[in-house]
């Protein structure tokens, strides 16, 4: 028996919706491709509101929504679909939306400015990492030029949603640093490849290092795209010296669905969070069930 308050409020940090009539996403049209996620066939096909409300059996009473590739001149569309999605459920799923902005190009105003015409707009993320196998393939990280542009995300108070991985941690925290002042999402626990021992232990010292910026917060969530499995056991371990690091007011549950559903159920993954804020004391399960999204985003 798991026992929980009776005020917690479940709320998705991260999950994602797309419509293939609608929107390209390259990523997911390449038959056949391995990605650093895994392989997207299963998956590819229309995800939308209803779909994710038959995963998540109405267990979710807020999401937030996290852009997802679309193709190159497809953002402001993406935002638009994920808007009409919101404006069709009560302004619950999503209740907010990180959208995508280039943040290695110099017109960032411009693109705010089209982003936050609608009113989904709560953050915004550009990947700087995914897999030491593609990071090539991405755009290299400039710090003069990122630094200039999170400071216009965070005039407009905005956040930002950081994907990266370890062999970058040393360049884009010392640039963190001189942006105090924004709010940084670290998605997917900051991207744990190295699953060892020894890199379980070098991964906790960067998250202190992390956990150091004055308004950055852990998203517990997409841990079995690095091993490509799901193992509760392993959740466990790796959220709870998340917590330990950040603090339940500053961790926040993602599903990361519909990828995460390539290797796990929405159930299982569930009853591993039930089981995460079963161990935490009342006032830490409230903020990590809920509480800390509604605050971060803005809800």
């Amino acid at each position: 028996m798991i026992n929980l308050p009776s005020e917690l409020e479940w709320i998705d940090a991260h999950h994602h919706l797309w419509d293939l009539s609608r929107i390209e996403y390259p990523w997911l049209l390449a038959k056949g491709e391995v990605r650093f996620f895994g392989q997207p066939d299963p998956i590819r096909k229309n995800y939308l509101v209803n779909d994710y409300y038959a995963d998540t059996g109405g267990r979710i009473s807020r999401s937030v929504h996290v852009q997802v590739g679309a193709r190159e001149g497809l953002e402001l569309e993406e935002t638009g679909f994920v808007n009409d999605c919101s404006l069709l459920t009560n302004r619950c799923f999503p209740a907010a939306a990180v959208v995508a902005v280039d943040l290695g190009r110099g017109d960032v105003d411009k693109q705010l400015d089209a982003q936050t015409l609608f009113p989904i707009t709560c953050g915004v993320r550009h990947m700087i990492g995914k897999s030491a196998e593609e990071n090539p393939l991405l755009p290299p990280f400039v710090a003069d030029v990122w630094v200039k542009n999170w400071r216009l995300v965070a005039g407009r108070d905005l956040s930002f949603d950081l994907q990266l991985t370890e062999e970058q941690y040393p360049k884009v925290l010392e640039a963190l640093e001189l942006v105090p002042e924004l709010r940084v999402a670290i998605c997917h626990l900051a991207s744990p490849w190295d699953r060892s021992p020894q890199g379980f232990e070098r991964w906790k010292t960067w998250m202190k290092r992390f956990a150091a910026l004055p308004n950055a917060a852990m998203k517990i969530s997409g841990l079995c795209m690095f091993s490509k499995q799901w193992d509760e056991q392993e959740f466990l371990k790796w959220a709870h010296a998340a917590l330990e690091i950040f603090g339940a007011d500053r961790c926040m549950l993602g599903s990361n669905f519909p990828v995460d559903r390539l290797y796990v159920s929405f159930d299982s993954l569930f009853l591993a969070w039930k089981t995460l804020v079963s161990q935490c004391g009342p006032r830490e399960a409230i903020h990590l069930a809920g509480r800390t999204a509604e605050r971060f985003y803005r809800l």
